[in-house]
C-alpha cells in the first residue's frame, strides 16, 4: 500500500509539472519586454524603461520577469538591418516566453505591427512616449493599447512666444525631422507655424557652422531645439548633453521639450517627463497581465506640463509674473531670505532687543551723571552753607565769650587813664586796674583757646592707608568734573609706595579740594592739563597736584594757607586753611610751588608708618 501511495504522489507531482511549467500549482510565470526605439543609455529613454520596471514590482503581487531591447533606430535602419534584429530577438528569447511588449516611440511600434508575427504572434503590444497626432493617424492593428504623450511644434512655438514678446522667426536646431523618431511628425506641422513666423533652418550642421549661427540670430528670435543624435560627419551625440552647448553658444532663448534637457542652460517649454509615460505604459500591461484584452483598453493621454527654469528668465529678462498660470519654475536659486528667513528674524530681534539694552543702558548712564554731578552740586552747596552757618556761629560764640572781657578791658583801661590823668596819679589804683586788664586779656585767650579746642579733632581715630589706592578713589569721584571741564588727566603714580597712617576720609578731602582747585584754576586757560605723581623716600611719602592754570602771584605764596585769604571772587579761603590744618594734625607738611610749564604745584609730604613709630617711641 506504501508503494502504491508513493507512485500516486509522484504521478501528482509530474502532472502538476506538466500543466504548471514555471513554479508551483496555481502560478504561472509572467514576462514583459520593454522594445526601445533608440539607443542605449539616453537619459530620457532610460527613465522611461525605469519607471515601467519599478511600477511592475511594486504594483504586481507575483513576479514579473522584466527584458528590455533597443532598436536603435535613430543611427540603424534598413531591411537588413531589420531581418538582423528580428532573428536576434528570436534566437534570444526563443526558451523565454513573452507575455506583453511595451514599445516605446513609433519607430518601435512600426517595427512590431510589421514584424510581430515573426518573433512573439499575437502577444498584446502597448505603445508610449509617442504624441497624439501620430497616433491619431496610424491604424493600429488588434491587441494593441498605449499612451500618448503631448509633444508639437505648435506647442514649442506657444512657449516661444511666453519668452519672446513680439515673436518674429524661430530657428530649428537638431538632426532634420525625418531621420528623427521622435520629432518626426513636426514636418507636418512646419507649414502651419510658416504662416505666421519666419523658420530659420539649423537642422544637419557641423558644430562649428551651428555655434556660429546660434551666435548671430537676429532679435524676436527664438531657438527651438530637437535633439542631435548624429551629424552626416558620423559623429554621434547625446541630445540632452549638447543642451548646454546650444543654450551657451545661442545669442537668443532656448525651448525645449524633454525632462532630460532641463537644467542645462535652456529656458523651458512644455515638457515631456519620463515618469508619468513610463508609469502609465506599466499600469496598461499590468491590466493586460491580470486578464483584460489589449484592444478593450482605452488609449491614455499624458499632458505635458509648462515648466521654465528660473536661471534662463533671469538671463533673458523674463517676468515670472508674465508666465502662464500654473506655469512651474524650476532651477530657482533661493535668496537669502528665503534660505535664512528665521535666522535673519532672530538676527534682528537679538540686534533690535542689543540696540534697546545699549540705549536703554546709555540713558541710565547719563542720568547716573546727571544725578552725580547735581548731587555734587547740592553737597558743595550744602558744604557752603555749612561752613557759612558753621562760620557765623563760631563768630557769634566768639563775640560773646570774648566780648565781656574786652569790654572789661576797655572799661579799666579807660579808669587807668582817668588816674593818671589826676593831679596826683594814683599808682597803685592805676597798677591794680593794669592787673585786672592783664586778666581779663588771659581770660579771653583762654576762651579762644577752648572755643579752637571744641572744633579740633584730636581723638579721631588713624588706619594704614595705600595713598595711591586713595588718590585713585578721589579721581574716580571728580572724573565727571574733569571731562565737564575739558581736563587732561595724567597720573605718575610710584609703585610701592609704603603705607602711610592717617584718617581716610580727611585725607580723602585734603585730595579732593587740591584737585577740585586745580581745575577751577584752569577755567580761563585753553590747555588744561592735571598732573596727579606720587612719589616716596624712605621716611615720607610726597603726592605733587600741577595744574596749567596762570599760576600763584608770588606775592601770595605766604598767605594762601591763611584762613579767610582766597583770590576767588566765590571762595570762603578756609579750603586751603583746611587742608594745611588736616596736613599737620597729621605730622606732615603741605607748600606750593610754580609749576614746570605755568601754573602751580600743590605738594604734601607726609610721615611714613615707619616714621610715625619712631615719632611715637621718641615721644
Amino acid at each position: 500500500m506504501r508503494v502504491v501511495a508513493s507512485v500516486a504522489c509522484l504521478c501528482l507531482a509530474m502532472l502538476a509539472g506538466l500543466l504548471f511549467p514555471g513554479g508551483a500549482a496555481g502560478e504561472t510565470q509572467r514576462s514583459v519586454l520593454v522594445l526601445d526605439q533608440s539607443s542605449v543609455g539616453l537619459p530620457f529613454n532610460t527613465a522611461v524603461a525605469t519607471a515601467i520596471r519599478l511600477t511592475l514590482n511594486a504594483t504586481s503581487k507575483s513576479p514579473i520577469s522584466f527584458y528590455a531591447e533597443n532598436l536603435d533606430a535613430n543611427r540603424f535602419f534598413g531591411a537588413e538591418y531589420e531581418n538582423d534584429f528580428v532573428n536576434f530577438l528570436k534566437s534570444k528569447y526563443r526558451e523565454r516566453p513573452i507575455n506583453v511588449v511595451i514599445v516605446v516611440g513609433v519607430s518601435a511600434l512600426d517595427f512590431i505591427t510589421r514584424r510581430r508575427e515573426q518573433i512573439w504572434p499575437s502577444v498584446p503590444v502597448v505603445f508610449t512616449a509617442i504624441d497624439e497626432a501620430t497616433v491619431a493617424g496610424l491604424k493600429l492593428p488588434a491587441n494593441v493599447t498605449g499612451a500618448t504623450m503631448q509633444l508639437t511644434l505648435q506647442d514649442m512655438v506657444k512657449a516661444a512666444r511666453i519668452v519672446v514678446p513680439g515673436l518674429k522667426s524661430v530657428a530649428i536646431v537638431g538632426d532634420p525631422l525625418e531621420r528623427q523618431t521622435f520629432y518626426r511628425h513636426f514636418k507636418e506641422e512646419i507649414p502651419a507655424v510658416a504662416a505666421h513666423l519666419e523658420i530659420i533652418d539649423l537642422m544637419n550642421l557641423r558644430m562649428e557652422a551651428l555655434k556660429d549661427r546660434l551666435a548671430s540670430l537676429p532679435d524676436q528670435t527664438a531657438v527651438l531645439y530637437t535633439g542631435i543624435y548624429y551629424t552626416d560627419d558620423g559623429v554621434s551625440y547625446v541630445p540632452a548633453e549638447l543642451t548646454v552647448r546650444i543654450a551657451e553658444w545661442s545669442n537668443r532663448p532656448v525651448v525645449i521639450n524633454v525632462a532630460s534637457y532641463l537644467n542645462k542652460g535652456a529656458i523651458g517649454g512644455y515638457i515631456v517627463h519620463a515618469e508619468p509615460i513610463g508609469q502609465q505604459a506599466a499600469h496598461l500591461a499590468l491590466r493586460i497581465l491580470g486578464g483584460e484584452s489589449a484592444s478593450g483598453i482605452p488609449i491614455v493621454k499624458v499632458p505635458s506640463p509648462l515648466v521654465f527654469e528660473w536661471p534662463a528668465l533671469k538671463r533673458w529678462h523674463v517676468s515670472e509674473s508674465g508666465l502662464p498660470p500654473g506655469s512651474e519654475v524650476r532651477f530657482r536659486i533661493p535668496g537669502a531670505w528665503e534660505q535664512y528667513r528665521w535666522q535673519i528674524l532672530a538676527i534682528c530681534a537679538a540686534l533690535l532687543l542689543q540696540s534697546a539694552l545699549i540705549g536703554w543702558l546709555i540713558y541710565e548712564h547719563r542720568r547716573r551723571q546727571q544725578a552725580e554731578v547735581q548731587s555734587r552740586q547740592s553737597m558743595a552747596e550744602l558744604t557752603f552753607m555749612n561752613r557759612r552757618a558753621a562760620a557765623g556761629e563760631l563768630s557769634a560764640s566768639i563775640a560773646h565769650e570774648v566780648n565781656q572781657p574786652l569790654t572789661a578791658i576797655a572799661t579799666r583801661a579807660g579808669t587807668a587813664l582817668r588816674w593818671l590823668r589826676a593831679e596826683t596819679p594814683d599808682l597803685e589804683k592805676v597798677r591794680g586796674t593794669l592787673e585786672q586788664i592783664l586778666a581779663a586779656s588771659h581770660r579771653a585767650a583762654d576762651i579762644v583757646t577752648s572755643i579752637r579746642a571744641m572744633f579740633r579733632k584730636d581723638t579721631s581715630e588713624r588706619a594704614p592707608i595705600d595713598i595711591n589706592r586713595l588718590i585713585l578713589t578721589v579721581i574716580s569721584i571728580v572724573r565727571v568734573d574733569l571731562q565737564k571741564n575739558g581736563v587732561e588727566l595724567e597720573t605718575r603714580l610710584a609703585e610701592k609706595v609704603p603705607i602711610v597712617q592717617g584718617d581716610r576720609v580727611q585725607l580723602q578731602q585734603v585730595v579732593l579740594n587740591l584737585l577740585m582747585n586745580a581745575v577751577e584754576a584752569m577755567q580761563s586757560v585753553p590747555n588744561r592739563v592735571l598732573k596727579v605723581q606720587t612719589d616716596h623716600k624712605p621716611e615720607f611719602v610726597q603726592v605733587s597736584i600741577e595744574d596749567t592754570g596762570p599760576g600763584i602771584d608770588p606775592s601770595n605764596v605766604d598767605r594762601i594757607f591763611k584762613p579767610l585769604f582766597t583770590t576767588k571772587p566765590t571762595g570762603t579761603g578756609m579750603g586751603l586753611a583746611i587742608c594745611h590744618s588736616i596736613i599737620e594734625s597729621h605730622n606732615g607738611r603741605i607748600w606750593a610751588t610754580p609749576g614746570t610749564n605755568g601754573g602751580s604745584i600743590f605738594h604734601f609730604e607726609m610721615p611714613t608708618g615707619t616714621a610715625n613709630s619712631q615719632s611715637a617711641s621718641a615721644g
